[in-house]
């Protein structure tokens, strides 16, 4: 148990003062009523005592707590004013005396007015978000109004009793006035803080209130010819000192800022500029000193020029209001005005009305933001939400949600109408873009979700619609609609994304590779790299499972690093084992927008003492449409330095073939889809028969994936097709089975037999060992899902590729 230790000494001393204070003020208030011999000759001088013992307190707690010192020092020296006023008046003049006569005691009591006033309006402003400077306005218009019905009254009242002269009344008029500026102020306090003010204010607040009822009481009663109760008035004067010595010293707890808005703000101006007006009305009909006519018009004048401040800024208000709602760069909705319609939309929807929610984000964005620099990525943001704008109905409301994440509000539309729409921004997207002189293609994916349909609340359609957008991006079908329980997978999802992130770099990546042959000599001089997951919990995953959780999660540079590095370090143990083979390694698109990668992988090469031909760098013609000049810019020094080049899943793509005369490569490989139909469809086999001359003709080398039969390897060799990858002649497999292979066909010399291997073709199974790895994957699955019509998961595109069971027939398509 920790015990708290006591408070300093002198905060003790104030609580001491404080309760000697109550406890004074108790007596004062009793002996006011009762008849109390020994108390009743002292009493007024006791009163004088609370309140400079009051005035004491508060200039305690200026100067020995920090914060908030100038408003406490100012009611402290006001209320010891005020006390040393008194006294001077009980003193020096005859209290009995009727002489109403200015003196120094009414310049010690006016003195306590203006340090009330400026206490409240700085002990206001730390509880303010911001304090207006119209608040100064209010100050001239108080001040002027107050002088101006001041010398009104005053000369009114000097010439009803002219044995007075006009400054005696003036002085005596100040008083009822002031306490009225006083209670304006304090009800102006109320009104900006609302009705929970807190403690201080509370305590504040009444006893400035008690101090103004007190003195108007004081002066009906004199004006009916009535003598004073001095119990109630004793009692409210001593109330009203002692509330500020309470006030002072309590812990204020912490509230949220208060604004400055509402009925308060304008209470203090509106009824002196009231009274100006009246004032302005009685001198044309009443001989008013030109002096309280001019001040009334100075307050009116006033008055209007805090009005037209007053327009300015809700004017600025409201376009403050409209930029909170408005994103700075695009100039379309932000997620917070987004939302505010999303939720408007609910609560209007009623009956089979519905609306859909378009949730867009683009694919890639990262990477061109990261490499090609955040002025690059504002400005492609800022053409993509044009574009969108000019692909939605009229009324739809668009929004950047935060990143490369838009968000559109069909109102009046179902599941169709939604795409129709989200096909319509597709199309609007698939141009280029000209960013600065640098051309760019930039993809979507867009997820669609429908109220009432999927969600009853906004926050949950908007849920749902970020399932469905990541449904798309995962599946590359540009457009999806929310399906009941995706909730689950876009859990999962999250799970495997941090998964991945902390499998980096620690071994749970693994690299298989598959051979590649040349069918002139049958010898195997090559493999590609092709990376795998080892998951702690699901075992050997292939990369359909991961590649895209790390393109979305913008970790594909560490893991193409990683593979990288993995496949050169295998590269120099064949080499120094003496088998002489190349590698290949899939690239990805921030690799190819990254101007530093060339001198990464020449760093990595004399790393591992290896020539630069013993690296091949695969890409896809997708990944070379994101930014053609940088990425050939980068293929360019990659090329200077002796690695090879290949496009991968040629024929799938958008290039043509001055694209082609452009690129710095040396190998294309021909999609697999092509060599695979070419026993049911002779178009195919046109097709692979023309891009093997077309390749020869632009003096490149040309390999074939996706080889699986015999048939198919007899047929690349007559057309003259360098090298043939798949299934047929060798599976993906670890470094392990993959050596061991490359020993047992090609010894020395790696070569492989091909017409004896096509003899055996019917029941050919290449050699392989059993291993606790190969286990984990199950090539059955893949040829039942062949059997059943079902596309088996292929995936060649950045460093991957999945394992299909050897002498099955693959026709799934390339997974990008």
């Amino acid at each position: 148990m920790t015990i708290s230790p006591p408070p300093p000494r002198r905060f003790r001393l104030v609580r001491i003062a404080q309760l000697l204070l109550i406890l004074a003020t108790l007596a004062l208030s009793v002996a006011s009523f009762v008849d109390m011999p020994r108390v009743g000759d002292e009493a007024q001088s006791l009163r004088c005592g609370v309140a400079i013992g009051s005035g004491l307190i508060c200039v305690s707690r200026a100067v020995l707590i920090r914060g908030e010192r100038a408003p406490w020092a100012l009611l402290g020296a006001g209320l010891i004013s005020y006390g040393c006023g008194t006294i001077y008046h009980n003193v020096a003049l005859d209290p009995q005396s009727d002489n109403i006569q200015p003196s120094l005691a009414d310049l010690a009591w006016l003195l306590f007015y203006p340090a009330c006033y400026v206490a409240v309006i700085l002990l206001l402003r730390r509880r303010l978000v911001r304090l207006h400077r119209s608040i100064w306005l209010d100050a001239i218009v108080g001040v002027l109004g107050v002088a101006a019905l001041t010398s009104g009254i005053g000369v009114g009242m000097a010439r009803a009793n002219p044995e007075y002269s006009a400054w005696t009344m003036i002085v005596n008029v100040i008083y009822p006035l002031a306490d009225l500026l006083l209670i304006l102020l304090v009800v102006t306090v109320f009104g900006l803080l609302g009705w929970r003010p807190g403690r201080v204010w509370w305590l504040l607040g009444a006893g400035l209130m008690s101090f103004a009822l007190a003195d108007s009481l004081l002066l009906v009663l004199v004006i009916a010819g009535h003598s004073p109760a001095s119990g109630v008035l004793s009692s409210l004067w001593l109330l009203s000192v002692l509330m500020p010595a309470l006030a002072s010293w309590l812990r204020p707890r912490w509230q949220p800022p208060a604004k400055m808005s509402g009925w308060g703000v304008i209470a203090v101006p509106l009824v002196l500029a009231t009274v100006a007006l009246g004032l302005l009305v009685l001198g044309a009909t009443l001989d008013l000193p030109a002096v309280t006519v001019a001040l009334a018009a100075a307050t009116v004048l006033s008055a209007l020029a805090r009005a037209a401040f007053t327009f300015i800024e809700v004017q600025q208000l409201a376009e403050s209001k409209v930029l909170a709602r408005t994103d700075d760069l695009t100039g379309l909705a932000n997620r917070r005005g987004f939302i505010e319609r999303l939720t408007r939309a609910e609560q209007h929807t009623t009956g089979p009305d519905t609306f859909a929610l378009l949730l867009l984000d683009l694919d890639r964005f990262k990477e061109i933001n990261d490499s090609l620099g955040h002025q690059v990525g504002d400005t492609l943001l800022t053409q993509v939400g044009t574009r969108i704008s000019h692909a939605l109905r009229p009324g739809d409301l668009h929004a950047r949600l935060g990143g490369d994440e838009f968000a559109v509000l069909l109102e009046h539309a179902d599941v169709d109408a939604a795409r129709r729409v989200a096909d319509r921004v597709l199309t609007v997207l698939a141009d280029p873009f000209d960013v600065g002189g640098v051309t760019l293609h930039v993809g979507a994916s867009i997820g669609a979700a429908v109220y009432p349909d999927h969600a009853q609340d906004a926050h949950t359609l908007l849920q749902r619609a970020d399932v469905a957008m990541y449904a798309a991006k995962s599946r590359r079908t540009g457009v999806e609609s929310y399906r009941p329980g995706a909730d689950v997978n876009s859990l999962v999802r999250l799970d495997m994304i941090e998964s991945l992130r902390a499998a980096l770099g620690t071994g749970q990546l693994e690299v298989y590779y598959q051979v590649k042959v040349d069918l002139s000599s049958g010898r195997t001089d090559a493999v590609e790299a092709l990376v795998r997951w080892r998951h702690p919990t699901r075992g050997l995953l292939g990369p359909e499972e991961f590649v895209p959780l790390a393109e979305q999660a913008g970790i594909m540079r560490m893991l193409t690093i990683e593979v990288l590095h993995t496949a050169l370090d295998q590269a120099r143990r064949w080499h120094a084992a003496g088998l002489d083979i190349a590698v290949a390694v899939n690239l990805s698109a921030s690799d190819l927008l990254d101007r530093d990668f060339p001198d990464q992988v020449s760093g990595m090469l004399a790393g591992f003492g290896l020539s630069p031909t013993a690296l091949e760098l695969e890409i896809t013609e997708t990944t070379l449409m994101l930014d053609r000049v940088r990425s050939a810019t980068v293929l360019r020094k990659l090329r200077a330095l002796g690695v090879g080049i290949a496009v991968d899943d040629y024929g799938t793509g958008y290039s043509s073939l001055a694209r082609l005369l452009e690129l710095p490569v040396n190998v294309l490989k021909l999609d697999k889809s092509f060599i695979q139909r070419v026993e049911d469809d002779s178009r195919a086999e046109a097709i692979v028969r023309s891009t093997v001359g077309l390749a020869h003709a632009l003096g490149l080398r040309i390999v074939v994936e996706g080889v699986e039969t015999a048939a198919a390897v007899r047929m690349l060799r007559d057309v003259g097709c360098d090298l043939a990858q798949g299934y047929f002649l060798g599976e993906p497999g670890p470094s392990e089975q993959v050596t061991e292979q490359l020993r047992q066909q090609a010894p020395p010399a790696g070569t492989i037999d091909l017409d004896s291997a096509a003899q055996e073709a019917a029941g050919f199974a290449m050699p392989r060992e059993a291993s606790d790895r190969d286990a984990a994957y199950d090539p059955v699955a893949d040829r039942g899902a062949c059997r059943t019509g079902e596309r088996a998961p292929t995936m060649e595109g950045a460093v991957h590729n999945t394992a299909v069971g050897p002498g099955s027939t693959p026709a799934g398509r390339p997974w990008r």
